[in-house]
């Protein structure tokens, strides 16, 4: 059954309609006279029989006693009944929106519906609100981001020290307090007095190292800090830092080797005077003191904090640094080193390892010393360059930067008695530098300012990958 009104499916025994409400007196109540106008006698219909619905002719008026209810007739059509049942492809067109999943009833198991409420009303006619779902908090977002060609190394890095920053420590602190401490004396029991046999280099008394070379302290103070901002950057994970730490302990091993050398001087000057026959009787006292172990001991632990920076050398998973600058760095190094080895004077090139016995002669230990000097910067600034690595490059730079140190406080006289690298040319009788040494100098700095500008530039372009 459908409303007359609005052909909204209704039920039996439904008074009014759920959706227009209209009054369904003679539509769902079958006890009810559907009418006419003109009949003079009612019709009762048969309980079992389907009710007429629309019987009336379209414009007749409704019975007296309802009529109040229901003002306006819809014009219905005719609707076929196929035996009991009416079919619903002739009803009038209406569209049903489905609020949830249907559910099939029988015909005669209709579900009991009392009041004006239409069962059958879309979510937007049912009268009542809804229960409302459950609410879900909102799960975190997490974003997950990979930078393709950015290694591990530059990642947020927390300070975690290792053998190279102890050992960084440790060769600073032995360098700085060995080069501002006594470290040879010679000493008398009784007052000498002056001759003419006397070795023009002999006095009594205590040495630093400046008194050898007053430059020296500073070149060890360059290595101490160049170890120690390694160390700290190698704890930090940075293989450039680690490089720089070894190529600084080579360096320290460098001002080392050529300390204990001019050392031997005093002790050899005070010799030389000891086996002269003299009328006086005396006693020499000589001493290597507490500054002179101090600094082999540093020498020795830059040594082997050079080997310990070696488990950063390579592996760093990034692409070398240009080629054409490594392989220049490198020659200049070698020109640095080649330059304080070229004889001046009567000199020969063997006078560098070969000793002559002989008044105001160099004593092997510095012989040996110079060379070792020479030997760890070329280790350093080769080694370091054609790695073609970071590390190699802050190796590179600490081992260099000592000797350049050196090297500018002569050419400049910066101070009164300055030593070079190496001390000094065999044959030479000043302190001064030789022509290939100056432009080995100046092309290693130059090389390691351009390589460090192209090293910068080629990180900040992986980072804007």
């Amino acid at each position: 059954m459908v409303c007359h009104e609005c052909g909204k499916v209704v039920l039996a025994g439904q008074r009014f309609c759920g959706n227009c409400g209209a009054a369904l007196r003679g539509v769902t109540d079958p006890t009810e006279v559907v009418g006419t106008v003109g009949t003079a006698a009612a019709e009762v219909p048969d309980p079992g029989a389907p009710a007429r619905i629309g019987s009336a002719p379209v414009g007749s008026a409704p019975t007296e006693a309802w009529a109040g209810d229901d003002p306006v007739w819809a014009a219905t059509g005719a609707i076929p009944v196929v035996g009991d049942a009416v079919r619903t492809g002739d009803l009038p067109a209406t569209e049903l929106v489905a609020t949830g999943p249907a559910t099939a009833w029988p015909l005669d198991e209709l579900p009991d519906v009392s009041g004006d409420v239409d069962v059958w009303a879309p979510a937007s006619e049912a009268y009542g609100a809804q229960p409302a779902p459950p609410l879900t908090a909102e799960m975190p977002t997490v974003v997950v981001q990979q930078q393709v060609g950015v290694a591990p190394a530059d990642r947020g890095r927390r300070l975690r020290p290792n053998t190279i920053t102890g050992l960084g420590l440790v060769t600073a602190v032995a360098g700085l307090i060995g080069s501002f401490t006594v470290a040879v004396s010679v000493e008398s029991d009784t007052r000498l007095i002056p001759t003419d046999t006397m070795p023009p280099t002999f006095r009594t008394g205590r040495w630093f190292i400046d008194d050898f070379a007053d430059n020296l302290s500073v070149a060890v103070l360059v290595a101490a800090v160049l170890a120690i901002v390694g160390g700290i950057g190698s704890a930090f994970g940075w293989r450039w830092a680690s490089g720089l730490a070894g190529g600084a302990g080579l360096a320290m091993g460098g001002l080392v080797a050529l300390s204990v050398g001019l050392a031997q001087l005093p002790i050899e000057a005070a010799r030389e005077f000891a086996a002269v026959p003299n009328s006086q009787v005396f006693t020499l006292t000589l001493t290597r003191d507490v500054g002179y172990w101090l600094l082999v001991g540093a020498g020795a632990a830059g040594v082997v904090l050079f080997f310990a920076s070696l488990n950063d050398a390579f592996g760093d998973g990034r692409p070398g640094l240009n080629p054409w600058f490594a392989a220049l760095g490198a020659l200049a190094t070698v020109t640095v080193v080649i330059g304080p080895m070229i004889p001046e004077g009567t000199a020969v090139f063997s006078d560098n390892w070969y000793r002559i016995d002989g008044v105001g002669e160099p004593p092997a230990l510095l012989l040996m010393g110079r060379l070792i000097q020479l030997a760890l910067l070329l280790l350093s600034g080769v080694i370091g360059y054609l790695c073609v690595r970071r590390w190699g490059l802050g190796l590179a730079i600490g081992g260099a930067a000592p000797a350049a140190w050196l090297a500018m406080s002569t050419l400049f006289d910066l101070t009164a008695n300055p030593a070079g690298p190496a001390y000094r040319n065999p044959g030479a009788t000043a302190s001064e530098l030789h022509g290939v040494t100056i432009i080995g100098v100046s092309a290693i700095v130059a090389m390691a300012i351009l390589a460090l500008v192209a090293a910068y530039d080629q990180a900040s372009r992986e980072r804007r990958r």
